[in-house]
């Protein structure tokens, strides 16, 4: 299943990109709201991860719709610490320490 947006947002959060002697760029990760899967009994949940020059749209899986925000949140963690290893370590949350996205660990 491709999807081209989250539809209803239930959740949302900014962070900055940090560059040298430029003003910070915002990436936004952005949470839908859960939904069962078409012809099946277990459910989604979708999450976008956008910025300068990148968007992702992409989804959990779950048995029930808390698990799939449950797993939502944690390969959030995971595309966020990748997408910050790309970007040389300058992404960062106002409320959190270096690294630290305020999103649970895998």
């Amino acid at each position: 299943m491709e999807l081209d947006s989250v539809g209803e947002v239930i959740a949302t959060r900014e962070l900055e990109l940090m560059s040298a002697g430029e003003a910070p760029q915002m990436v936004q990760v952005t949470m839908g709201k859960p939904h069962q899967l078409p012809e099946h009994t277990d459910y989604y949940c979708p999450y976008e991860v956008k910025g300068s020059g990148f968007r992702k749209v992409r989804y959990a899986c779950g048995i029930d719709a808390f698990q799939a925000l449950q797993l939502a949140l944690q390969a959030i963690s995971v595309e966020l610490e990748v997408l910050n290893k790309e970007l040389n370590g300058r992404l960062r949350w106002e409320c959190g320490r270096e690294g630290d996205f305020g999103f649970p660990d895998s």
